[in-house]
C-alpha cells in the first residue's frame, strides 16, 4: 500500500514540475490569463490556502532580512514617529530598530541633543527626550512663568539684573526719596531661584543702572549717577563687614554707567559709560588703572575675557575686553597691569579688532544694531537688522558670528522677526526678546541656529528698557544653548525687571 501511494506522489511531484517549467517559458501576459484561468478552477479551500500564502510574497520583512546596514539605509528615511511605531509591530523589529544607534543618533543631533551627552549605548532614549523637548518648546509647555512681587515697593523698580549660580541680583531705580538730604533709597535684592527666597537685602547709594554678581562673595553695581559700588554678600567676620556692606566706591564716570564686567581673581573691573568711555579698574583698591576714551558714542556694553579664559592665539597670555557702541564693536588686549605695573595700558589707543556697525548708503543708514554683545572667548556675536517701523512684528535681521581673531564671519543665521535683544547664543541655539505685541504672540523664543529658524518659546509681561543695552533682563543657565540635555533643561531661563516692581521668572518645566 505504502508503495503505491508513493508511486502516486512520484507521479504528482513529475506532472508539478512539468507544470512549472511549462509556465516559466509563457510570457508575462501568458501568465497572467493561465493564472486567471487557474484561480477560476479553484474551490474555496484552494482560495483561503492561496489569500494565507499571499502575504510571504507581497510583505517581505526587509527589517529582519536585510543587511542591519541596508535597513539602517531605509529607516533614516522614517521620523522618529515613524519609527517609534514600527517598534511596535512585532519583537524582532523592536529590538532591531531600537539597537540602530546611527539612525537615532542622527535623529538627536537634528532634535538639537548635546551630542557629547547622547547616550552610546541607547540613543533611542535621548532622541524621543529631544523631541519633548523641542515639542514642549514649539506648544509653549517647556518653562513655567513667575512673578516676584513685594520685593522692592512701588514706584522702586528692578532696573538691572544679573544671575550667577541660581541666584539673581536685582538692582532697583526710581524708589522714593525718604531723607531730608535726598539720599535715595535704592537697594540691591539678593534672591534664590531654588528656595524662591531672599538671600540677603542692602540700601546702595544711588539708582542702578547695571549690576553683575559673583555669588556668594561679590556684587558690583553700577549707577546713573555714574558711580560703581562693590558690596560683599555673605558678609565677613574677620574684617567686621555685614551682608551688603560697602567694600568699594568708584568715581571717575561723568555720565550714567551703562555696562560692567569684572573678575574677581584677577582684581579687574570694567566699566563703559554714556560718557563715551571704558575704564579698567583695580576692583580690591577701587584704584583707576586706564581710561580707554576712543570711542564716538555711548558705551552699551562691555565683556571682560582673562587670558587663561579664551582661545585667541594671537593674544596668548593677555587680558581681554570687548566692548560696543552704536557705531562699532571693539577689542582690547594687555598684559594684566599686576604684572608689569600697569606698563600694558599704556598703550591702548588702538584696538586688536574693529568692527564697524554703523552702513551708511546716500547718507540713511541702511541697517541697526541691537543690544546683545557676546563673547565666548573664540567668537564674537551680534545682531543686524533692516530698519522698520516700530508698528511693524516680522523684521529682517541677522545674528552674526565673527572670528575674533581673523574677524572673518563664522555665520550669519537669518531670522524673519524684528529683535529687540539678543539674550544669549551657544553653538546649537540662541535665546533672543522680540518686541511685545499681544498675549498670543511668543516674545521670549529659541532659535535653532544650525535650520535658521524659531523652534518654540513664551510670552513674557512687556518690559520697558531701563538702558539701552536692557539692563534689566538677564538669562539663567546657559548649558542647553549648546544642545539640550536632562543636565541643562532645569533652573532659570530667564527674568525681567518689570514696571510694576516685580521680576518675572521664566524655568524650565
Amino acid at each position: 500500500m505504502s508503495g503505491e501511494i508513493d508511486d502516486s506522489m512520484d507521479i504528482v511531484d513529475e506532472k508539478s514540475s512539468c507544470i512549472v517549467r511549462q509556465f516559466r517559458l509563457l510570457s508575462s501576459a501568458q501568465r497572467k490569463i493561465t493564472l486567471g484561468e487557474i484561480l477560476s478552477c479553484c474551490t474555496s479551500e484552494e482560495i483561503s490556502y492561496i489569500d494565507q500564502k499571499l502575504p510571504d510574497f507581497l510583505y517581505r520583512d526587509f527589517v529582519t532580512t536585510l543587511p542591519l546596514e541596508l535597513a539602517e539605509r531605509f529607516l533614516e528615511y522614517l521620523t522618529v514617529k515613524d519609527l517609534l511605531t514600527a517598534c511596535r509591530v512585532s519583537k524582532p523589529w523592536n529590538r532591531i530598530i531600537s539597537g540602530m544607534k546611527i539612525v537615532w543618533r542622527n535623529h538627536c543631533l537634528k532634535f538639537g541633543c548635546n551630542p557629547v551627552t547622547i547616550s552610546l549605548s541607547y540613543p533611542k532614549n535621548t532622541c524621543i527626550r529631544g523631541m519633548q523637548i523641542q515639542q514642549d518648546l514649539c506648544d509653549g509647555s517647556a518653562w513655567t512663568q513667575d512673578a516676584i512681587v513685594n520685593l522692592v515697593k512701588s514706584p522702586g523698580r528692578f532696573s538691572a539684573l544679573h544671575h550667577d549660580r541660581g541666584y539673581i541680583a536685582g538692582g532697583t531705580s526710581d524708589s522714593i526719596h525718604t531723607h531730608a538730604n535726598q539720599d535715595s533709597s535704592e537697594s540691591v535684592v539678593i534672591w534664590s531661584v531654588e528656595n524662591s527666597s531672599v538671600v540677603v537685602s542692602f540700601p546702595v547709594s544711588g539708582s542702578v543702572s547695571c549690576i553683575k554678581l559673583n555669588y556668594p562673595s561679590l556684587v558690583v553695581c553700577g549707577h546713573f549717577d555714574g558711580t560703581l559700588s562693590s558690596h560683599q554678600v555673605s558678609g565677613n567676620t574677620e574684617s567686621d563687614i555685614t551682608p551688603g556692606g560697602l567694600l568699594n566706591k568708584f568715581r571717575l564716570h561723568t555720565a550714567p554707567v551703562l555696562s560692567l564686567d569684572f573678575d574677581e581673581s584677577e582684581d579687574v573691573l570694567i566699566s563703559g559709560s554714556a560718557d563715551w568711555t571704558v575704564k579698567v579698574w583695580q576692583l580690591s583698591t577701587g584704584s583707576l588703572q586706564r581710561t580707554i576714551s576712543s570711542h564716538s558714542h555711548w558705551v552699551l556694553s562691555v565683556i571682560f575675557t582673562p587670558s587663561s579664559k579664551h582661545n585667541i592665539q594671537n593674544l596668548s597670555g593677555k587680558d581681554i575686553v570687548v566692548m560696543m557702541t552704536r557705531d562699532d564693536i571693539q577689542m582690547y588686549s594687555w598684559i594684566h597691569f599686576l604684572k608689569d605695573n600697569g606698563e600694558s595700558l599704556k598703550g591702548l589707543n588702538i584696538s586688536d579688532i574693529h568692527i564697524p556697525l554703523k552702513s551708511v548708503t546716500d547718507a540713511v543708514q541702511s541697517f541697526f544694531f541691537t543690544p546683545g554683545l557676546h563673547f565666548d572667548g573664540k567668537t564674537i556675536s551680534f545682531v543686524k537688522q533692516m530698519p522698520m517701523f516700530d508698528s511693524h512684528t516680522f523684521g529682517d535681521a541677522d545674528i552674526v558670528t565673527i572670528d575674533a581673531e581673523s574677524g572673518q564671519l563664522v555665520q550669519s543665521v537669518h531670522i524673519n522677526q524684528k529683535i529687540r535683544k539678543l539674550l544669549a547664543i551657544g553653538s546649537r541655539f540662541a535665546i533672543i526678546l522680540l518686541p511685545y505685541v499681544d498675549s498670543k504672540f511668543k516674545n521670549l523664543v529659541v532659535v535653532d541656529l544650525k535650520y535658521e529658524k524659531i523652534v518654540g518659546g513664551c510670552t513674557v509681561p512687556h518690559s520697558r528698557a531701563t538702558t539701552p543695552d536692557f539692563s534689566q533682563v538677564c538669562t539663567g543657565k546657559l548649558d542647553w544653548l549648546d544642545g539640550f540635555s536632562d543636565d541643562s533643561t532645569n533652573g532659570l531661563v530667564c527674568c525681567l525687571g518689570l514696571q510694576d516692581s516685580s521680576m518675572h521668572t521664566v524655568v524650565w518645566s
